[in-house]
């Protein structure tokens, strides 16, 4: 689909654009009718589409249609930097990715951005409908659409008061008919998963779009650059009252054909954070002899199995490393239930190992005082939590199998033994798992990636929800 050339205007035609439209919500706004005009035309589905949402396309590939009323959009907030991603198709010219000022790094601001800019970008008097995974985002729209003031949303910071008001006056503007739909999130949906490629892309690119309340990140969420702060933003405002599509795709470029096809070889990203060693692969030693109990610890334990079949784990033995990779502890610990399979081969673990072995609650004990006001490293943390029967508090955890810059397609884990050889050129797990030196190539992947990780655990403290919730770290 062709994308519609820019139409050049001057002030009389950029003032008989917006002059209408400005008196309208004047005039609505003193009657009290803005909510109910923005409700007449707003429909939020929570229940989970499955499909496009724009009926009628039955048989057709989810992947690479692309429809003029159908769009999916997401954010991303990734160690201290955001992005937006609206898909509408394979080829589609509205098809669109950015970068968001890291004011606006919070989870909840940039789904709202997200589907701010594919409003602002899709002709006002066609219909348009949303797909979006982010529940809050949805529960804002409801709030906006019910006649909530956005000064009573919290939070309550100037810059995303500002956003809300931007929103609520699109959404006034619209003169056709808008449906947000719920998308199950990391199901497998095709286009979901697009959306979410270009918001990452958008994250980790130079093109930066202004934001409503934010600009272009020169203030902080608590002063506000206004409802649609800068000329771009002015000019796409403009467009959009004009009843034209938006111009551009942002980070994508102009080769959508590129982007949707299969990559034959990666390039190594410019922050290092995906590459494939090349050279002689070494076992992970200590760096240097200190044995202190530096502010991180890595944990990694081996478990055997216990009950029919020997499906359940309990703890066997446990290990832990500073940051040097020294080991500071380790013990094998009786089973607190019969074995039945002592998974030799992967664990290592014997009968005469575990034979006099301490009891489990003195090693669970001395773990947790070991670990508590630390940072603990490890890969798939919540196994050994489970079998050390220890809880940690969130945002002290660094789990090298759930942080989203060593994720395939953002979502799945990676093994252990493959990002300590990717990043860190080292060689694991040769023969039966020793959890000393598993633990230290988690420390040590912990190490290269430090001031990013710590980066983004910091931005997204700031990104806290009313309720306290952290986001995913």
């Amino acid at each position: 689909m062709a994308s519609t050339p820019a139409v050049r205007r001057g002030w009389a035609e950029t003032l008989r654009v917006l002059v209408p439209a400005l008196w309208s919500l004047l005039v609505a706004i003193l009657r009290g009718d803005v909510a109910r005009r923005v409700r007449a035309n707003l429909t939020v589905s929570r229940h989970p589409k499955a499909g496009g949402g724009g009926g009628g396309h039955r048989g057709s590939n989810n992947r690479t249609r692309a429809d003029d009323g159908v769009v999916y959009v997401d954010g991303s907030v990734n160690r201290g930097v955001a992005g937006v991603g609206i898909w509408y198709g394979a080829g589609h010219h509205l098809n669109y990715a950015a970068a968001i000022p890291a004011a606006a790094a919070d989870n909840n601001v940039a789904e709202l951005v997200a589907v701010f800019v594919a409003l602002i970008r899709h002709p006002r008097d066609a219909r348009l409908a949303i797909h979006t995974d982010s529940r809050a985002c949805m529960t804002t729209l409801e709030s906006l659409a019910s006649g909530a003031k956005t000064r009573d949303l919290a939070p309550r910071e100037p810059a995303r008061r500002a956003l809300l008001d931007a929103l609520l006056c699109v959404l006034f503007w619209r003169e056709n008919r808008t449906v947000i739909h719920k998308v199950k999130a990391h199901a497998g949906h095709a286009p979901n998963e697009r959306a979410d490629q270009l918001a990452s892309l958008g994250a980790n690119a130079a093109f930066v779009v202004p934001v409503p309340g934010f600009g272009d990140g020169r203030v902080t969420p608590h002063r506000s650059a206004g409802r649609f702060p800068g000329n771009a933003l002015r000019s796409a405002l403009v467009r959009f009252l004009a009843r034209e599509p938006g111009i551009g795709s942002g980070a994508i470029g102009d080769d959508h054909a590129a982007f949707v096809a299969k990559k034959g070889g990666r390039k190594p990203r410019p922050d290092g954070l995906s590459p494939k060693y090349k050279g002689p692969l070494a076992v992970p030693r200590p760096l240097d002899d200190s044995l202190a109990l530096t502010r991180a610890l890595a944990v990694d334990c081996e478990m055997v199995g216990v009950g029919p079949d020997g499906e359940k784990s309990v703890l066997a033995q446990v290990s832990v490393v500073n940051e040097s990779g020294n080991v500071v502890y380790t013990s094998y610990a009786a089973p607190t239930k019969k074995v039945t399979d002592y998974r030799t081969r992967v664990s290592g673990i014997t009968p005469r190992h575990v034979a006099d072995a301490p009891p489990f609650a003195t090693v669970r004990n001395e773990v947790k005082r070991l670990l508590e006001g630390r940072v603990v490293v490890g890969h798939a943390l919540e196994n050994d939590f489970d079998a050390l029967q220890l809880k940690h508090p969130t945002d002290m955890v660094r789990d090298t199998a759930h942080w989203r810059p060593f994720l395939r397609m953002g979502r799945f884990s990676k093994r252990l033994r493959h990002l300590a050889r990717d990043h860190c050129g080292l060689k694991i797990q040769g023969g039966s798992h020793d959890p000393a030196e598993d633990a230290r190539a988690a420390m040590y992947l912990y190490l290269k990636y430090k001031e990013n990780w710590e980066g983004q655990v910091w931005a997204t403290r700031q990104g806290r929800d009313g309720r306290g919730r952290v986001y995913h770290y």
